[in-house]
């Protein structure tokens, strides 16, 4: 195996083992495997913001209350990887306190340095998301 194609399968067991400890709301392992430096951007509308991880760390906690199960399944559908990067699609589901249901698609980007996730990029549909949590402030 060339050191790419290394590096793109040791990417890829890093991107699959965060949504691992995400499924098991393991979130400070979850967290332990980011830079200290890491950034998390949203894409789509509103425009992109870029947030250190700390901010994201104050977003995606356990347990969230607004959830009957405590938090959002994901299921990783399909990954590439290639260098610095993981590209993966992923779906999730979560039942709110409120009865509605949140199902959402996403392809996120994970750009990986020296063995941790230095970088994600996630899009989704932010119309859906904005229906299911938009009044709930």
């Amino acid at each position: 195996m060339t050191d790419d194609a290394s590096a793109a399968a040791t990417n890829r067991a890093l991107v699959e083992h965060f949504y691992e400890l995400m499924n098991a709301r393991r979130f400070d392992e979850m967290w332990g495997l980011f830079t200290d430096d890491a950034t998390w951007s949203n894409g789509g509308s509103p425009p992109s913001t870029t947030n250190p991880v700390e901010v994201m760390r104050g977003i995606i906690v356990d347990p969230m209350p607004i959830f009957v199960t405590g938090g959002i399944d994901f299921t990783l559908h399909s990954m590439t990887a290639e260098e610095d990067r993981v590209a993966a699609e992923v779906s999730c589901h979560a039942e709110l306190t409120t009865g509605r249901v949140y199902e959402n698609q996403y392809h996120m980007l994970f750009r990986c340095r020296g063995g941790e996730i230095a970088e994600v990029k996630e899009y989704n549909d932010t119309l859906h998301a904005r229906q299911i949590f938009g009044d709930l402030r």
